[in-house]
């Protein structure tokens, strides 16, 4: 009886190795894909040059898409100051943080991001000690950043700990996007 239980236990594991060393590399980490290369390519430029707020973002963003925040986090930590305190970065680290289930640290970073946008603006508190990014914000994109950070405050108020699952984080967005509309046809 124990022969056969090591038998079985054995072919199983070899199953699971042929199955792990025979399989296709995925199309995003085949060393011969375009997406593979454009993103190499990124993470050399950004190397030699973290003051570009452009390149962060679009670094960021290749490791969203990629599901892997915890390099986009790392990448955005490693940026410049300049390029941290741009609202568009702050945004993709919220965005970074909340894909890896950090919803307290993403509500905190989609409130740093929406007051740097509107200093930026000029529709901020005047006693407001928030820096005036580099980069100019757009009223669109400060409505963009505060549907984000009111959908992430809800999340964090009802104890949402993983936004990809649970269902109560499409009802915040949704309903984030609900009020702004109502905000903008109100006007």
């Amino acid at each position: 009886m124990e022969a056969k239980l090591n038998v079985g236990i054995l072919c199983t594991l070899a199953l699971a190795w042929a199955s792990l060393t025979l399989a296709e590399p995925s199309s995003a980490m085949d060393p011969h894909a375009e997406l593979t290369r454009d993103l190499a390519d990124m993470e050399d430029r950004f190397a030699r040059d973290r003051e570009d707020p452009a390149l962060a973002e679009h670094l960021a963003d290749a490791y969203l898409d990629l599901d892997r925040p915890d390099l986009a986090v790392a990448t955005l930590s490693t940026a410049d100051a300049s390029v941290q305190a741009d609202p568009a970065v702050a945004h993709r680290l919220a965005r970074a943080y909340e894909q890896s289930g950090r919803v307290a640290d993403a509500l905190a970073t989609a409130e740093l991001a929406a007051a740097r946008c509107a200093r930026s603006i000029g529709t901020a508190d005047s006693s407001s000690v928030t820096p005036i990014p580099e980069r100019s914000c757009s009223e669109r994109t400060y409505a963009a950043l505060s549907m984000h950070r009111n959908a992430l405050s809800r999340m964090h108020a009802w104890g949402v700990t993983d936004p990809r699952t649970d269902s109560r984080a499409q009802l915040a967005y949704s309903l984030s996007v609900r009020a702004a509309r109502i905000l903008s046809a109100s006007r």
